[in-house]
């Protein structure tokens, strides 16, 4: 069963620009990273005569480290949980709009596509990257080619922003407070990711030890 939460990993600076706009922007996949990629895109965009194809890519899994470190350059990344009924109710009403799981496949599968194959071509990779468990939004129109297209995205579709792990706690508070602070924002959960420090996680093995958690020392005022 597919999860209804798809994960944007971003940056913290990208997260306050959607929020402010309430929009969420498809890019020109001839910035991606993965050179077989963009070709298949710009292959796609060429037999399908378009002005221009703007793309988003997603995940469908649960957070991993591979995620955070490859998609958020770290210490400013962010990751937006997306509820994917609702944002896929909506892209079923715009026009020229395609949203699917990417497939996986090898260099011997894909040299078995034909002609008839074409409009796969923006939802298949390698094999090789089938951990990023990828899903994609296509976006396609007559108008010229630009960096970015902007579709609308209500807070309504955002189940929570989750700030990278490497944050520092009281700098994570700080963000915290500033997404809230922005019009409309107030009710958004923020949270940072304890993906690479977890306290329910070091307690089980402080239990196999047999070490126990320090005692809260409560202080009494003198009468």
């Amino acid at each position: 069963m597919a999860s209804n939460i798809l994960r944007r990993y971003t940056s913290i600076s990208a997260v306050v620009d959607i929020l402010r706009r309430k929009e969420l922007p498809l890019l020109d996949p001839q910035t991606w990273d993965d050179r077989n990629d963009r070709h298949f895109m710009a292959l796609y965009k060429q037999a399908r005569a378009l002005g221009g194809l703007h793309g988003l890519c997603a995940a469908q899994c649960p957070e991993t480290y591979h995620h955070w470190r490859v998609f958020t350059g770290t210490a400013d990344g962010a990751c937006i949980a997306i509820r994917r009924d609702r944002l896929e109710a909506a892209l079923a009403l715009l026009e020229g709009v395609r949203y699917e799981e990417v497939e996986y496949l090898k260099l011997e599968q894909v040299e078995r596509l034909t002609p008839a194959d074409v409009n796969r071509l923006p939802f298949v990779k390698r094999l090789g990257f089938a951990a990023e468990e990828e899903y994609r939004v296509v976006a396609e129109t007559s108008e010229a080619q630009g960096p970015a297209l902007s579709i609308d995205f209500p807070r309504s579709m955002i189940d929570c922003i989750y700030l990278n792990p490497w944050l520092p706690r009281s700098i994570a508070a700080s963000v915290r407070e500033t997404l809230r602070s922005l019009p409309g924002c107030g009710n958004i959960r923020v949270s940072r990711s304890q993906l690479i420090e977890n306290g329910r996680w070091k307690a089980a093995g402080d239990k196999v030890v047999g070490k126990r958690a320090p005692k809260k020392i409560v202080l009494k005022h003198r009468r």
